[in-house]
């Protein structure tokens, strides 16, 4: 072969390996090295593109090593390739994060976590998202070709250290995953003040990954976290259950002021934008653009208008052809539609909250017990004044742990409210449990956890009494929910033991008890304390 002939085909394969890279494709890609290394296994293009293609492969020592090679091969025609090292640092940043973690998996999924506590989060992981893959995959009509890669980072830090984004732009934004290099990345709970819907998240990024491997990485940002958000809750049931009260208040307000966040704003990451309120809002707007298209069209018009965007069409042409009316219209009637209250779905329970809270991390919570609320609370402005003061009285009674005096002042201030106040319901029923009135306490729990459940301390105090009531069944779905949201909650796993063995499952039994000395550091083989009678 003549050395021009040689050179065309050479310089033929590195725009094919690039375009490939960027689509998620990692197994053309690898094809494309391959053949490239054959073609000039010296040059700095070979080393480079091989360190892509290993990193988006997990396989961070050896991709940092390859990128290293194609530096010190490097010369002016390729030096626009290399990224100024920022490439050989996000694969040395990987390695340092990913050493030493445990590995689990599952059919279609690999789970790392750092070793110790976070260990705990794999099983509950892997079940979620195998629920996830058997609905998401059959929706969206895209079939990984090999298991999916699920890294678990400890703190802000550590996932800032592996990303783009900046621990201040993660903090601000409240982002604490993503889905990028080929790979799933969250958070722990664990580094939150109160944990935050984990599980959801991991799905939330699932969707990510298989809409990206679809849309062969072309779908914009606003539709790709609309479909996410949207699609998010479809793991543990319908869609478009995510998105909380508050935001939605956010959202309606916004359309009616005329302050709506334009959907290019939200280019390259809603991460990036100032505050967690604005993100929220930000969510809020693309799941409702997201769920007019699902009211029109049902699942079938998301698939079409991913498989759209793969084939070439822009996001107005693709949004026009499932919506089947022009990107005007739809968005004319997009914006009609956010300026009103959504109508409540009567099989809602227990997925949407109507109070937003605040991620804080805990090195940020200053002494902090419980989250701020997104926004303040109407609710609590519009309650009368006498409602206001037996709380307070409830309040010194509860500290002091008088418990038939405080029962009775927070009773008072349920009957007053003009709202009923989750925290308040939830502290009533402690009082009850104390004074061993298990009616009582279940009847304020089940209205709680009903109006907040990502309230993890609620569902497990409501699972307790749920168990001293022998309702098995519905203190697993408590409790389900609870690690859902804060999984290193010790209460959660010390009632699920008592469920297990109120359902007879020892296997299950056997889980519970290694996440409870997980959560607390206790030995798994030694009884399970009873914190809810503490």
């Amino acid at each position: 072969m003549s050395a021009l002939l040689l050179a065309l085909l050479f310089a033929a394969d590195v725009p094919r390996i690039e375009a490939d890279l960027e689509a998620w494709d990692i197994e053309a890609a690898a094809r494309g090295v391959d053949e490239l290394i054959q073609k000039r296994p010296e040059s700095a293009e070979a080393a480079y593109f091989h360190g892509r293609v290993l990193f988006e492969q997990g396989k961070y020592e050896e991709a940092a090593k390859a990128f290293q090679r194609a530096q010190e091969r490097a010369d002016s025609s390729v030096a626009a390739l290399l990224h100024r090292g920022e490439d050989e640092k996000l694969a040395r940043a990987a390695a340092e994060e990913t050493a030493g973690d445990e590995i689990f998996e599952s059919e279609h999924f690999v789970v790392r976590t750092r070793p110790g506590k976070d260990t705990l989060l794999a099983p509950y992981a892997l079940k979620a998202l195998e629920r996830a893959f058997a609905g998401l995959t059959k929706d969206l009509g895209v079939l990984p070709s090999s298991r999916i890669r699920v890294e678990v980072y400890d703190s802000a830090r550590s996932l800032a250290h592996v990303s783009p984004l900046t621990v201040e732009q993660i903090k601000a934004s409240g982002t604490i995953a993503l889905c990028k290099y080929s790979r799933l990345m969250i958070t722990s709970p664990k580094a939150l003040l109160r944990g935050y819907p984990w599980l959801d998240t991991l799905s939330h990024e699932f969707v990510h990954y298989l809409v990206t491997q679809k849309g062969r990485n072309s779908v914009p940002i606003w539709l790709q976290e609309g479909l996410a958000k949207f699609l998010e809750t479809r793991w543990r049931g319908q869609p478009g259950l995510a998105v909380d009260e508050m935001s939605l208040a956010l959202l309606q307000d916004a359309a009616r002021r005329g302050k709506l966040i334009p959907f290019a704003r939200m280019h390259p990451s809603i991460a990036m934008l100032p505050t967690q309120e604005q993100a929220a809002l930000a969510f809020a707007e693309v799941e409702a653009a997201i769920r007019l298209l699902y009211q029109r069209g049902g699942q079938q018009a998301l698939t079409e208008l991913v498989s759209a965007m793969a084939a070439g069409f822009s996001d107005e042409q693709a949004v026009a052809q499932a919506y089947g009316k022009s990107f005007r219209e739809f968005e004319a009637e997009w914006r009609a539609e956010v300026a009103k209250p959504r109508a409540k779905m009567a099989s809602a329970k227990n997925v949407r909250p109507l109070v937003a809270r605040k991620l804080v991390f805990r090195e940020d919570a200053k002494g902090r017990s419980e989250p701020p609320q997104l926004q303040p609370s109407r609710e609590q402005d519009a309650a009368d004044s006498e409602g206001k003061r037996s709380v307070r009285v409830g309040d010194i009674l509860f500290a002091r742990r008088r418990w038939g005096a405080a029962a009775k002042e927070y009773g008072k201030a349920r009957a007053r409210l003009s709202s009923e106040m989750p925290s308040v319901s939830r502290r009533y029923a402690f009082a009850q449990v104390q004074l061993g009135n298990w009616p009582e306490a279940e009847e304020a729990l089940r209205g709680a956890v009903e109006r907040d459940p990502e309230d993890e301390a609620a569902q497990a105090l409501y699972a307790h009494v749920l168990v001293k009531r022998s309702s098995w069944d519905k203190a697993r779905a408590a409790l389900e929910q609870g690690i859902a949201v804060d999984p290193f909650d010790p209460d959660l796993h010390a009632t699920y033991v008592e469920v297990a063995r109120g359902l007879k499952d020892k296997k299950l039994e056997e889980q519970e008890r290694r996440a409870y000395a997980l959560s607390t550091g206790a030995d798994p083989g030694k009884g399970v304390k009873d914190h809810a009678d503490e």
